[in-house]
């Protein structure tokens, strides 16, 4: 998903960097702490948006400018995993979505395997868990949680947080958490019916059980 994403500057110097033709009343710039990745000032822009917020409440907003772009910007996180070792990951926010068709909200850490030091990590090594803002449906919590490995792997000790937009439109984030939750073992699985191939088969039929 981050392949073709370009490291622009630390969380830092982001602010330096930044294009300021946001509206009056917006603070520009990228939040302490946060790395940015993507094509932030000629394509997008990013600050606080004091109409969304509180003081107890910052809403960092995320918008296109007027020209058409594919390109993904994204803000991230990675965080030392060493306190969540054998339990859940719960990552959280409000956040809402007006004429953003393509965004969004993720979480991923690797598998328990081991790996070389800068070895480059292909999806099917990772744990990743995602899922989009609805469009125009006004602020909404969005939860994503993951099972990290207990004794994982020197190096693999740290998993990412953050959030993309790829494609006209705004995004809204705020009241980020990010909480430790326990680990529950599930049940054994249902067994279910052996899967045949070869068998006859029919359109579907009397699904409201009318006949």
């Amino acid at each position: 998903m981050m392949k073709h994403w370009k490291v622009l500057a630390a969380a830092s110097l982001i602010a330096l960097a930044m294009n300021t033709s946001f509206a009056d009343g917006v603070k520009s710039g990228a939040p302490s702490g946060w790395q940015l990745w993507g094509p932030l000032g000629d394509k997008y822009e990013m600050g606080i948006d004091p109409a969304e917020s509180t003081p107890e409440h910052p809403a960092l907003l995320i918008a296109s400018k007027d020209t058409p772009t594919n390109e993904t910007v994204s803000l991230m996180q990675q965080v030392d995993a060493s306190e969540w070792e054998g339990s859940v990951i719960e990552f959280s926010m409000m956040a809402k979505a007006v004429g953003a068709e393509k965004n969004r909200v993720w979480l991923r850490h690797l598998k328990n395997q081991a790996l070389m030091a800068g070895e480059k990590v292909g999806r099917s090594q990772l744990m990743e868990y995602s899922r989009s803002i609805p469009d125009g449906k006004g602020w909404e919590r969005i939860t994503l949680s993951s099972y990290f490995p207990k004794d994982a792997e020197p190096g693999q000790k740290h998993f990412d947080i953050g959030f993309s937009l790829a494609s006209k439109g705004k995004i809204w984030i705020r009241d980020i958490k990010l909480e430790r939750k326990p680990y529950v073992a599930t049940p054994k699985a249902v067994e279910l019916p052996t899967y045949r191939s070869g068998l006859p088969a029919y359109p579907a039929r009397n699904l409201n059980f009318t006949e």
